[in-house]
This record gives structure tokens, C-alpha cells and sequence, in this order.
């Protein structure tokens, strides 16, 4: 993932996932720290248009700060539409709340 100034891609969601869950899908793995992310073209950071959902096994590394160095171990799944219907309901109603301020 990679943005400059808020405009670019990057992981939002997170919704953590059963050995089950993950057995149905065709993935064999060790830990229960599995989680499902989607990755969005982001504009000043919202999440404008879904690219692609991941199963996220690990991660390493550290996002805070001006050089972020975090490195994800994922694997790609269908686009999980529950996390994109949350995504734009956030964007949407951070617009609104823009529109009525400056309004």
C-alpha cells in the first residue's frame, strides 16, 4: 500500500476470521490472527473505490511516522462487499458532515 498526502491505496477493515472460515476458503494456516482487509484508492485518506480484498496473516513493521515500514503477509479473496458497503457509508456521511459544516 502506498499513498502520498492521503492519495493513493491502502488497507481499510478488518474482520477477523475462524480456522473454519479460513478452511472454507482453501487457505491452511497456523494462528488465529487471520483477518480479511480491503484494499481502496484512497483521496485525503477516504476510501473512494475498492481494488481488491486480502486475507491478512501477519504483519510487521510499524505505520506511525513519516516513514512507515509495514509489511503485510496476505492472500487475495473475492472483494468482501459487507466491508465495502462500510467503507463508502463512512465516506458518505463524512462528506455530509463536511457539506453541513462548511454550508
Amino acid at each position: 500500500m502506498y499513498s502520498i498526502n492521503g492519495i493513493g491505496t491502502s488497507l481499510y477493515g478488518k474482520r477477523h476470521l475462524t480456522k473454519k472460515e479460513l478452511h472454507s476458503m482453501g487457505i491452511d494456516v497456523e494462528g488465529g490472527n487471520s483477518y480479511i482487509a480491503t484494499k481502496w484508492f484512497v483521496f485525503l485518506f477516504l476510501p473512494l473505490t475498492p481494488l481488491s480484498s486480502w486475507v491478512v496473516f501477519a504483519e510487521t513493521g510499524s505505520d506511525v511516522g513519516f516513514y512507515a515500514d509495514k509489511q503485510y503477509h496476505m492472500l487475495p479473496v473475492n472483494l468482501n462487499w459487507n466491508q465495502v458497503l462500510k467503507g463508502w457509508s463512512i465516506t458518505l456521511g463524512i462528506l455530509i458532515l463536511l457539506w453541513l459544516f462548511l454550508w
